[in-house]
């Protein structure tokens, strides 16, 4: 791998450099052509890497863009996601809120007027007269128990006939 290496950078610094020319009778008549690049190595090197590193650099740049305008339209659309579900959060609890108050009227027509509603007056009513009618008769009973308190404890005052005891 090492050989590799070494192989490829100096193939590249012949051409460069333009070592590989064949020494033939016509090229040692004509002066050597002048080199197209820097006949320093560290200078050319580092070019190259600043020129790497400037394309990779450029294609980061433009993939940092879009990744921030994808970034930006996806926060755009979770604000209009989070308005739409508010919105339909707002009018589905406005529709329970119908609906329920839809039912309690129909249940307090519903129960307002039960048919048993008359019949418990009429219950209500005998029940009420029922017992004035026990109060009435208790006080006759406790007149009664009176006036036979009365007779027991006063004999002399009320004489009895011999033929009323019979």
């Amino acid at each position: 791998m090492s050989t590799e290496r070494k192989t490829a950078p100096n193939a590249l610094w012949a051409y460069l450099l333009q070592k590989d020319l064949p020494a033939s009778s016509e090229f040692s008549v004509t002066p050597m052509i002048p080199a197209m690049a820097p006949v320093d190595r560290t200078n050319t090197s580092m070019r190259m890497l600043i020129h790497d590193m400037q394309a990779t650099l450029e294609k980061f740049s433009t993939r940092v863009d879009t990744l921030l305008i994808n970034v930006k339209d996806a926060k755009t659309e979770v604000v209009n996601c989070n308005r739409i579900s508010e919105g339909e959060r707002e009018r589905v609890l406005d529709e329970i809120s119908n609906s329920s108050k839809k039912v309690q009227t129909e249940l307090k027509a519903c129960i307002g007027a039960p048919s048993q509603a008359s019949s418990l007056e009429l219950i209500q009513k005998s029940q009420s007269s029922a017992e004035s009618s026990i109060q009435a008769l208790d006080k006759r009973i406790d007149a009664i128990q009176t006036v036979l308190h009365v007779f027991a404890s006063k004999p002399t005052l009320f004489p009895v006939h011999s033929a009323d005891r019979q």
